[in-house]
């Protein structure tokens, strides 16, 4: 009796054990999101542009980026990119702020890595909140950016 009883709390503890991350990378996935853009400059510190977003955020229309600001850095060609991005889909609009490392700044090609945080939305994603990573190359040349973010709400 005392056996059955100790298996039937060991299973019911692996059980528990199982069920519980998938529980929990099921809820994560409803968080996640990724969003791609391309953008040009429309001035010295402004791009403007598209976006297209899927998973928790699944929308698609302008993006524009206000104060960018790159600061070079060091002896290895990098600077210090920080900015404002807003995304203005159909069912509402989401502001960002972002910091991150780019690099070859002195080049006509250019890439950047870094993160942002979600700081507010409308619409649908009044009080949203939210955060992840960056990745943009830019061909300064020719005025095209494109970049993509993966990130979680919540």
């Amino acid at each position: 009796m005392k056996r059955s009883f100790w298996l039937a709390a060991a299973f019911a503890v692996v059980a528990a054990a199982v069920t519980i991350p998938l529980v929990a990378s099921a809820s994560s996935a409803d968080t996640q999101f990724q969003i791609g853009f391309s953008l040009q400059f429309t001035g010295p510190d402004t791009t403007a542009g598209i976006f297209v977003a899927a998973g928790a955020i699944d929308d698609s229309g302008s993006a524009q980026v206000t104060n960018l600001e790159v600061i070079p850095f060091g002896h290895r060609d990098e600077g210090r990119l920080s900015g404002d991005q807003t995304f203005i889909g159909h069912k509402g609009s989401i502001q960002t702020t972002f910091a991150g490392i780019v690099r070859d700044v002195s080049q006509p090609n250019q890439s950047a890595k870094g993160t942002f945080e979600i700081t507010g939305g409308t619409g649908a994603y009044a009080g949203l909140r939210g955060h992840g990573t960056f990745v943009v190359v830019a061909d300064v040349a020719n005025n095209q950016i494109i970049g993509t973010e993966e990130g979680q709400t919540g």
